[in-house]
């Protein structure tokens, strides 16, 4: 006999929480009051308090002078983020190659679509959203569960940058401009090599997807009160 259970409180204001920071509602800086966050969930201190714990833990929270905040990112942060996530996307990427399904294949392949979408309005959530479910397809159909872990602290805060305000340098400057086609573009080379189960390829490509994603990095200029030291990049 197996015993079903719903997420608990906790478990649901944590989630709540981490959706707000992925997706760019509580903003690089923006410090928590648990106080609001319960009086807001209609919920007491206890289950945010241990959100809050956890979401530090991530690093999705930081704490400053005692209060949570959503972290400030430098350059250099950015840029170490994707060095780890280049490791760790070419291993889960070649793995999955091996075994996945045609279900997860068939799951790929929709999150490509919404990038033959325009956008609307220059807003990119439907896009970021896809960017999010592509890799997290992939690093859990490479089998692996502890790469599964590793890889999604990776990619929440990978997540949270892409909400900062960057203008990439004119291209007479610094090489051709990054833009939603190359993204779509190095998607579908990963999808491809998937389907055709070559592990290799598989690597590659998803290799030479973040190592242009790390080129864009320095490439790219911030804008904003703050541009002096927070660096981001909107396309991953």
């Amino acid at each position: 006999m197996s015993i079903r259970r719903g997420a608990t409180l906790g478990e649901q204001v944590y989630a709540y929480i981490r959706k707000n920071i992925v997706m760019g509602v509580y903003t690089s800086g923006q410090i928590l009051v648990e106080s609001e966050l319960a009086s807001e969930l209609q919920v007491s201190r206890t289950p945010v308090s241990n959100a809050v714990i956890m979401l530090k833990e991530r690093g999705l929270l930081e704490d400053r002078a005692g209060k949570p905040e959503v972290p400030r990112l430098s350059l250099k942060d950015v840029t170490d983020l994707y060095r780890c996530r280049l490791a760790l996307d070419a291993l889960a990427t070649r793995a999955a190659a091996e075994i996945i399904t045609p279900r997860d294949l068939a799951r790929l392949a929709r999150d490509l679509e919404d990038w033959h979408e325009p956008t609307v309005d220059g807003d990119r959530t439907a896009l970021w959203v896809s960017d999010l479910g592509f890799h997290a397809t992939i690093y859990k159909a490479s089998g692996n569960r502890h790469l599964l872990r590793f890889a999604q602290i990776a990619t929440e805060l990978s997540a949270v940058y892409r909400h900062r305000t960057v203008r990439p340098l004119r291209a007479g400057a610094a090489g051709p401009l990054r833009d939603e086609d190359d993204i779509r573009r190095e998607h579908l080379q990963i999808l491809d090599a998937l389907r055709d189960q070559d592990p290799a390829a598989a690597e590659r490509a998803a290799r030479s997807h973040i190592e242009n994603v790390i080129e864009h990095l320095h490439r790219s200029e911030v804008t904003g009160a703050d541009a002096d030291m927070d660096y981001v990049t909107e396309n991953a």
